[in-house]
């Protein structure tokens, strides 16, 4: 049995990073807040907020950047270490992109709720 893995919640202020070696099949889950995960190897990026949890399937090194002030819990090995940094202007920018898509998507489903509830008959709404 692996007892190498530890579990623990880990506080991350705005810009700091995780680094994880040897990052394959260890993940972290966040419990508020919202973090950037990035991959050695793999040219996707990753983001997690509240209550959503992330698997690492690439070899090699991995980073998660806390977008915003973010507590998670690390199921990770003794190669995790927090380093402090300024968020870069790449994430800058991938966050403000995802924010407007995250605002496009709500508008999008209120317009849907209005519309379906537009169709049903005033005597039906309660």
């Amino acid at each position: 049995m692996d007892t190498s893995l530890t579990q623990s919640i880990t506080k991350l202020a705005k810009g700091e990073i995780l680094r994880v070696d040897d990052a394959i099949g260890q993940s972290i889950a966040v419990v508020s807040g919202m973090v950037w995960v990035t991959q050695e190897g793999d040219p996707r990026d990753t983001f997690l907020s509240d209550g959503e949890s992330f698997v690492f399937n690439h070899r090699g090194t991995a980073l998660a950047q806390a977008i915003t002030d973010t507590r998670l819990i690390a199921f990770v090995g003794e190669a995790a270490e927090v380093i402090e940094t300024e968020p870069t202007p790449a994430v800058t920018e991938a966050m403000a992109e995802y924010r407007e898509l995250v605002a496009r998507i709500h508008l999008h489903r209120d317009l849907a709720v209005t519309a379906q509830l537009a169709r049903v008959p005033a005597h039906q709404v309660a």
